[in-house]
């Protein structure tokens, strides 16, 4: 009589094996500046940028990579209205990571005169991003983005007279 082997049971698979400790959409804190998880898979952990604690930050710096609980989640994105009318903030460094600013990101930051984009991934500016930055105010992004970026950023709520620049 032939023998009938088993079959190997197949056990729906963990979900918590390919995510890290921290949840999706958890809050946290870091050197004063608020993150929220977008992303919680191990091969590519990412954060938003949501806001920072208080008002009185003179100058912005988007990490490209924050820590928490010993995961190294990437900053992706700065968040609709993350830094929106800090009135002594007078520079912004966004880092390499950053793909996407939100909607009002930086509105009514009227003292704002230099904006640094280390990213080279940028897809997306939100409507009125620059809104009340300083008019003389410019925006330096990455030379093989010039072209794009300017596009990309044209009619985001800065005035006319903001250079974007190389």
């Amino acid at each position: 009589t032939p023998t009938t082997e088993a079959k190997p049971t197949t056990k729906p698979s963990n979900p918590q094996v390919n995510t890290v400790a921290v949840k999706k959409g958890t809050t946290f804190t870091v050197k004063g500046y608020k993150y929220r998880v977008t992303s919680n898979l191990v091969k590519n952990p990412t954060v938003t940028v949501v806001g920072y604690k208080n008002k009185k930050l003179a100058k912005v710096n988007v990490v490209s990579a924050v820590n928490y609980k010993k995961v190294n989640f990437k900053v992706t994105a700065i968040g609709n209205k993350a830094f929106k009318n800090q009135k002594k903030t007078k520079s912004i460094v966004i880092g390499k990571n950053v793909k996407t600013i939100g909607t009002q990101a930086f509105a009514g930051d009227s003292k704002v005169k230099k904006i640094k984009v280390k990213s080279t991934v940028l897809s997306k500016v939100g409507s009125k991003a620059f809104t009340g930055i300083d008019k003389k105010a410019i925006i330096k992004v990455p030379a093989k983005q010039l072209k794009s970026y300017k596009k990309m950023m044209k009619n985001k709520g800065q005035k006319k007279t903001v250079k974007i620049t190389k």
